[in-house]
């Protein structure tokens, strides 16, 4: 070849200079590594002003639900949660969740120390195709401290304030994830010098949000299977390991209550009537399938993990294995889990009131009495506390039966026939039709639906008309929810025709409440009738008056008088005269013969009790029987304190009127109602313990006197039917009590007391106007005390609560005189002097 050949091929195969090869190189390693030195130089300049403190790493925050245990420190009633989390301990959880887990999400969590650095280079090489490059502590990183990070953000947002981090735009919100991401990575490598492989993965299956109030493993188990963690069999864990990919895709339960047409209308932008039922079934297969595959996928990582002899495994998964568990179908059994579920709903719920007031009592100087150790003020909802109570369990399940019993069997059914011809129903025909709708029209104001539809801008005419327009509903009945289309007030309407019903029971020598039940049914009546609701008392508060009769020595209980009709004389404030007062019995009685005071309790006689008021006097009387039920926690008010309280005017809650009357067994001592034993931080540490409250109300004497009288109402007066052959009758054991009945039976009482227990029970319709027609229905030897006759049956059958059934412990020097029959001075014009003789009662 020539020289000019040689020449003229030269540029084409002329090679790289050894200066230029050399920047190549250098400029393809650059190139090449860039990604390492970016990360390097992200975490080596990450601020510790945004990372956790090395303390808290040392116990890192777990948002944990409070839980509400019973009176035996044992019994679970429930739990207070915006994040429903349950701890479980390694031991606790099948081997099947974590050896599914690690052959899923981290094959070499216990070769590496937080960070998988061959999992990253395989990402990077493969974009992500290859699958990600995040550890279980990263992850765990992750829940830990970036995902509470990002929620406290989003909180203090929604509250106006500035928050720095967050940048907006897609550059932006990169950016953030990078740091994030680098953060992680920082935590990771911390938690593992910190913690062990079994604490971490551990910690992570306890962080781990399986949704539908499925925090945690201990919570995923419950809800999707009704099991412990630690009995989850291979394909469940599996089902559950492959939500922690994306719990929303991949969850089991979702395709069986989504709105299918909604969600496909959404996502086309056409009416929801345009969406065929066939696309609505393929939609529902779709989702339906995607969590079996998934299972699938995670079996087959286990089952490849076996093969190749990863030595983190603790249970290897065979090909025979495989082979009949993926064909297997994916069966769940789902649990319902709220706030509302559970024993004692009402009970937890003033629970809750109680507990968060305490938690936020502060000091003279303002300072927290109660707090955690960073000095925040602990939350029930996220500081996992253990709130030990006073309610005893097999005392409340049987309360529960018993009210749910009476009310469906026997009383609503009777309720609604005697109502049934009512001209506006379920009201009654004493009320008029302006009276009627104005109680509808309040009813109505007062509902969500209302305040929604206000705030939506519509007029007074258009809320109307809407609450008028019949639409598809699901409403409460006795016989379990039904389904039906009525209008929203005709909805309301049927509400107020069910009767409502409170029960509470208190062991009278502590003052703990034993059982609490607030309402039928608390999804659909949330009111609380132990506490909140406060209605006339009627005759229950006869003791009462009988006691301070009793301590001012005008009368005593076998004191025989004119059983007449009294007048008490009235005064103005400046003390003049201002005419009489003069009731009369509500069965026509008092007119004529004899009566003794102990007798006048026993039936309930209205004209015995406004004597013993007039005897105190119209001033002296009202006032002491104020001061006396102030000493036991009730405060009444000025309109209240006049003579015609001694027949049950004021209103009052279940809640005191059972406090007050326990103090008649407990010797005169009043111990202020107690729901709280004491509470534990997560680490069981003690924070609170109850402290009864006590005081004297009345002498030991003038109790046991008041109490030997209300023996008498079971033993042959309106409560008689305790002793009786009936269904909820025949018990036999010493029992005081009082009946109760208001105007126009819109309220039925019955307090029933024995030397373990002081059990209340109100029964009545959400409106005074919704009532029984007549006095031998609606009386509260009928409406209230069936309920305390099924109740007690239960407790004195029950050996685990192996309560009392001696007598009432006398005082040592207590005068049994003051039971026998003495006459009173007897105005010749206005006695029967034909009749003298009194039947006595049995005490």
């Amino acid at each position: 070849m020539s020289r000019m050949a040689q020449k003229s091929k030269g540029p084409a195969t002329a090679s790289f200079s050894p200066k230029q090869h050399k920047r190549a190189t250098i400029a393809f390693w650059l190139i090449a590594t860039f990604p390492l030195y970016f990360i390097g130089a992200l975490l080596m300049f990450q601020s510790e002003d945004n990372l956790p403190p090395v303390a808290m790493l040392d116990n890192p925050p777990e948002l944990l639900a409070s839980v509400i245990i019973a009176d035996d420190g044992e019994t679970e009633l429930g739990r207070y949660w915006k994040i429903n989390r349950t701890s479980v301990e390694y031991r606790k959880i099948s081997p099947n969740v974590t050896d599914a887990l690690i052959a899923t999400e981290d094959e070499r969590f216990h070769q590496h120390s937080g960070v998988d650095f061959r999992a990253i280079g395989r990402a990077v090489i493969n974009v992500g195709g290859a699958g990600g490059a995040s550890t279980i502590t990263q992850q765990l990183a992750k829940q830990l401290y970036t995902l509470q990070l990002r929620e406290r953000e989003e909180f203090a947002r929604a509250n106006g304030e500035n928050v720095e981090s967050g940048s907006s735009g897609r550059i932006g919100r990169m950016w953030t994830r990078l740091n994030e991401k680098a953060r992680e990575n920082i935590i990771a490598t911390r938690l593992e010098a910190r913690f062990t492989k079994e604490e971490i993965i551990t910690m992570y299956l306890n962080q781990f949000d399986f949704l539908y109030n499925a925090v945690g493993i201990s919570n995923a188990s419950k809800v999707y299977f009704n099991k412990k963690p630690g009995e989850l069999s291979k394909e469940e864990a599996a089902m559950l390991v492959g939500m922690c990919k994306n719990p929303a895709l991949y969850n089991p339960y979702t395709f069986k209550i989504k709105n299918y047409r909604l969600s496909l209308a959404r996502n086309k932008g056409v009416d929801p009537s345009a969406i065929s039922t066939a696309e609505i079934a393929d939609a529902r297969s779709a989702d339906s399938l995607r969590a079996l595959t998934r299972r699938n996928q995670v079996l087959m990582q286990w089952l490849k993990n076996s093969d190749e002899g990863n030595e983190s495994l603790r249970q290897k998964l065979t090909q025979a294995e495989y082979d009949r568990l993926s064909k297997k179908p994916l069966i769940t059994n789902y649990q319902i889990v709220d706030h509302k579920r559970g024993i004692a709903p009402y009970f937890r719920e003033s629970l809750r009131n109680e507990v968060t007031e305490l938690l936020q009592t502060k000091n003279a100087d303002g300072s927290l009495v109660y707090k955690r150790e960073d000095g925040l003020p602990y939350d029930i909802y996220r500081d996992g506390l253990r709130i030990y109570t006073t309610l005893n369990a097999d005392m409340q399940a049987h309360a529960e039966y018993a009210l749910e019993r009476h009310l469906s069997e026997t009383l609503q059914p009777q309720f609604d026939k005697n109502n049934k011809s009512a001209k506006n129903w379920p009201f009654s025909n004493k009320l008029s039709d302006e009276q009627v709708n104005s109680i509808m029209t309040s009813s109505m104001r007062r509902s969500d639906r209302y305040r929604i539809l206000s705030e939506a801008g519509m007029s007074e005419e258009e809320i109307r008309r809407n609450f008028n327009e019949p639409v598809e509903m699901r409403v409460f009945s006795w016989r379990g929810e039904r389904d039906t289309i009525m209008s929203p007030m005709d909805s309301m309407r049927y509400y107020k025709s069910f009767l409502q019903a409170g029960l509470i029971s208190i062991e009278p020598s502590t003052g703990f409440i034993k059982a609490w039940v607030g309402g039928a049914n608390i999804d659909h009546f949330a009111y609380d009738h132990v506490k909140l609701g406060k209605r006339q008392v009627g005759s229950t508060i006869k003791p009462f008056v009988y006691a301070a009769g009793v301590t001012m020595n005008v009368v005593k209980p076998g004191l025989v008088i004119p059983n007449i009709n009294y007048c008490v004389d009235l005064y103005d404030p400046n003390g003049n005269p201002d005419g009489q007062w003069c009731p009369r019995n509500s069965d026509g009685s008092g007119k004529g013969g004899t009566v003794s005071i102990q007798k006048g309790l026993a039936m309930s006689m209205n004209n015995v009790v406004v004597y013993t008021m007039k005897q105190m006097g119209a001033l002296a009387g009202p006032k002491t029987v104020a001061k006396l039920m102030r000493d036991m926690d009730i405060e009444l008010q000025d309109r209240d304190i006049v003579p015609a309280m001694c027949l049950g005017s004021m209103d009052l809650s279940l809640y005191e009127l059972v406090g007050a009357q326990a103090t008649f067994v407990n010797k005169g001592i009043f111990n202020k109602p107690t729901s709280i034993l004491r509470i534990e931080d997560r680490s069981g540490h003690v924070i609170y313990s109850a402290k009864t409250v006590s005081k004297e109300a009345m002498n030991e004497n003038v109790a046991y006197t008041i109490l030997k009288m209300m023996k008498g109402v079971v033993q042959g007066g309106t409560a008689s039917r305790l002793r009786g052959g009936s269904e909820y009758g025949g018990i036999p054991y010493p029992t005081a009590g009082k009946t109760g009945t208001t105007q126009n039976n819109s309220d039925g009482w019955f307090v029933g007391l024995t030397p373990d227990l002081a059990t209340g029970v109100w029964v009545g319709a959400e409106d005074r106007g919704v009532r029984f027609r007549s006095t031998d229905q609606g009386q509260g030897a009928r409406t209230a005390l069936p309920i305390y006759g099924y109740y007690m049956n239960k407790v004195y059958k029950d050996p685990k609560i192996a309560i009392s059934t001696t007598d009432f412990e006398a005082p040592r020097n207590f005068d049994s005189s003051v039971f026998n029959l003495t006459g009173a001075e007897i105005d010749p014009e206005v006695a029967d002097s034909t009749t003298t003789i009194v039947d006595q009662i049995q005490m």
